[in-house]
């Protein structure tokens, strides 16, 4: 595999030579941000562009040319989140930022992802509307955009549309010189979204109105016809005066068309529980499938080709990644690499306009996040660099996939990360269960159970019902399970590991961050005999106070979900106190650290606070660590406050479960 010449060394990274026994990364070296990331090659292949810098303050898109030019270096900005860039086209940027923004002045903060234009190189930049989603680049006009705006249709006078001014959808050629410089392309009607054919036409549309969904097709040129309808079922939850509905039916929603416009893809439920891959035939006016479906998760994360907005294909997670193109020639590519990384996850994540030029994403296995050129006319792949190169690659801990039963039979999984070089046998454990609680760990490289595993320490991440991606029903099993089910699943993965001999038993750690850090003081008051320590991270600690923080803040949005989730907080106190740690903080037997960030708006610092005053009343020994500034989400995260937390639990580890001598 030959290395890409020329490339700079500050900005692309070498792998250093081989180690027998590698030095053990410091904690700066782990909280140091990924130093390549968002990597796209441009449209006429011939630059790439990335984000690079280790630290805020260092954030900088980086475009390197592949034709001789010297790379150019644009200041990210240190005061937003650079989260994603792409290239509009070969000129012009699309830059992500995510930003801490008071909504509507109304003091409420929130964390929104805003899209910029950035001339590549680098004399200006201006915020795209923050209404507008891209629809396509378009080929036959690189200097432009089609985005979707709402707009307002005025159907006063029409003898068709009614005097009303009703809110609708336009589809905008947007220029990159200016916000306003963009021209008016079409205007649909109220109610219905559309989706674009290869050529950019707007060809088919749905909507659905009073449980009814319709299906509009204009494929033919010749007017719109339905082609089909179906009367959806409602799912309605009340909790006092709120209410949330969902809609449950064959066709919901329409993702997207192939590029011959005959088939659109979409996503069902199959049997009301996995989301699997549908299609419409045009020509038969007919759905067909499952196309693809799982055995254990939901399928659908689609996947587009650019330079024509149809679907190729589709990506889902089980216990490893898998990836399933439409597209023969994509196909081949896919089987190839991961033929080639047998591994690892590995993606065609960018390619340019003639699909000659590919940037390849590897992750997990022994590497952390590498990024590769594939040249198909020459048939040679480049490395260019690894995302975190302070971590060779001798240094990342094996991981593998763990199954084991609840104790009522269901049957899970997690990832075990061990420290390497090390044998999974009577090791100190560190039990890593997932936030969300609707949300999943995936196989590959996680920053944090990776940090743990090089201490010396074997981490486990139990994907617990209620984790995001394995169907409904797997979802609607933890309703009502905080502290009961959900809890068990995550002690019955410590008894799994101590009974197969991977873990001491008396060397269990649990850490969490969010609702895992929920589940780390539910530990420590709910069975404390099974830890030696536990470390709650942004941790909800009283669930009545936590319920009343949501139903302040915008005008309780999510206070339906977390009833149907969690139960009916006012009628259920005796449930309620049982399960909230600071209400039986006297339960607490194992060493406790609270670290909790003091600017969170997700779960607020107050939660952390009110666990340490019930410790303090209890009598019961703690210590609260408040990160400065430090927000909920780790991709907010600095360095400072990555650091902070990695110091704090490599020093509480090592203080209360020690790992072996010869990994500290």
């Amino acid at each position: 595999m030959a290395r890409l010449l020329g490339l700079a060394s500050m900005l692309f990274m070498a792998v250093g030579a081989a180690h027998a026994q590698p030095p053990v990364p410091s904690i700066d070296d782990y909280a140091a941000m990924a130093n390549m990331s968002s990597v796209n090659i441009s449209p006429n292949g011939e630059r790439i562009v990335f984000i690079s810098g280790e630290s805020r303050a260092e954030r900088s898109i980086v475009i390197y040319s592949l034709v001789g030019d010297p790379p150019q270096v644009i200041d990210g900005g240190d005061d937003q989140v650079l989260a994603a860039v792409s290239w509009a086209n070969d000129e012009n940027l699309i830059a992500t930022y995510s930003e801490r923004r008071d909504l509507a002045a109304q003091g409420e903060r929130a964390d929104v992802f805003r899209n910029y234009i950035v001339r590549a190189d680098g004399s200006r930049n201006w915020e795209l509307n923050q209404y507008a989603s891209l629809a396509n680049r378009d080929i036959s006009d690189p200097d432009t955009a089609l985005v979707w705006l709402p707009v307002l249709q005025d159907n006063r006078g029409s003898r068709t549309g009614g005097d009303s001014v009703q809110r609708a959808v336009g589809l905008f050629r947007q220029g990159f010189g200016r916000d306003r410089d963009r021209r008016r392309v079409f205007i649909g009607d109220g109610g219905y979204t559309y989706l674009l054919n290869a050529e950019n036409e707007p060809v088919v549309r749905y909507a659905f109105d009073d449980g009814e969904f319709e299906l509009w097709s204009n494929l033919d040129d010749s007017g719109w016809e339905r082609v089909y309808s179906e009367n959806l079922t409602r799912e309605r939850f009340r909790f006092g005066a709120r209410r949330s509905d969902s809609w449950i039916g064959r066709m919901t929603n329409m993702a997207g068309l192939d590029s011959t416009g005959q088939y659109g893809y979409f996503t069902s439920r199959v049997n009301n529980d996995r989301a699997a891959v549908f299609r419409f035939n045009f020509e038969t006016n007919e759905i067909e499938g499952p196309i693809v479906q799982s055995d254990l998760a939901d399928v659908g994360s689609f996947i587009r080709d650019w330079r024509t907005n149809a679907i190729i294909g589709v990506r889902w997670n089980e216990e490893r990644q898998h990836v399933e193109y439409f597209d023969e020639t994509f196909a081949g590519i896919q089987s190839q690499l991961e033929g080639f990384f047998p591994d690892s996850n590995v993606s065609i994540s960018s390619f340019d306009q003639d699909f000659r030029k590919v940037i390849i994403s590897v992750n997990g296995g022994q590497t952390s996040q590498s990024y590769y050129l594939l040249d198909r006319d020459t048939g040679q792949m480049a490395f260019l660099s690894g995302a975190y190169a302070r971590i060779p690659d001798e240094a990342i801990a094996p991981v593998e996939v763990v199954h084991y039963a609840a104790r009522d039979g269901l049957e899970l999984f997690g990832y075990l990360t061990t420290p390497p070089g090390r044998e999974a046998r009577d090791l100190p454990l560190v039990m890593l269960p997932h936030g969300g609680p609707q949300a999943r760990d995936n196989y590959g490289f996680d920053p944090w159970a990776q940090f743990l595993a090089a201490r010396g320490y074997a981490v486990f991440q139990p994907q617990f019902r209620g984790s995001e991606g394995f169907g409904r029903n797997f979802i609607t099993m933890a309703h009502g399970e905080w502290g009961r089910s959900m809890q068990d699943d995550v002690s019955d993965a410590v008894h799994h590991l101590v009974e197969t001999g991977v873990a001491a038993r008396d060397r269990v750690c649990l850490f969490g961050w969010s609702y895992g850090g929920y589940a780390a003081l539910a530990g420590a008051t709910l069975t404390p005999e099974l830890y030696r320590c536990v470390i709650a991270g942004a941790p909800v600690s009283d669930v009545f106070a936590m319920m009343e923080y949501e139903t302040g803040r915008f005008g309780g949005a999510s206070v339906t979900y977390w009833a149907e989730y969690i139960g009916d907080w006012r009628s259920e106190t005796e449930y309620i106190t049982r399960i909230s740690p600071a209400l039986n903080a006297s339960d607490v037997q194992s060493p406790l650290m609270i670290i909790h960030g003091t600017d969170d708006l997700i779960v607020p610092f107050e939660q952390a606070e009110i666990m340490a005053e019930a410790m303090q009343a209890a009598g019961k020994p703690y210590e609260l660590v408040a990160i400065q500034d430090g927000p909920h989400q780790s991709y907010r995260m600095t360095v400072d406050n990555v650091r902070e937390l990695y110091t704090n639990l490599e020093r509480f580890l090592f203080e209360h479960n020690p790992p072996d001598a010869a990994t500290q």
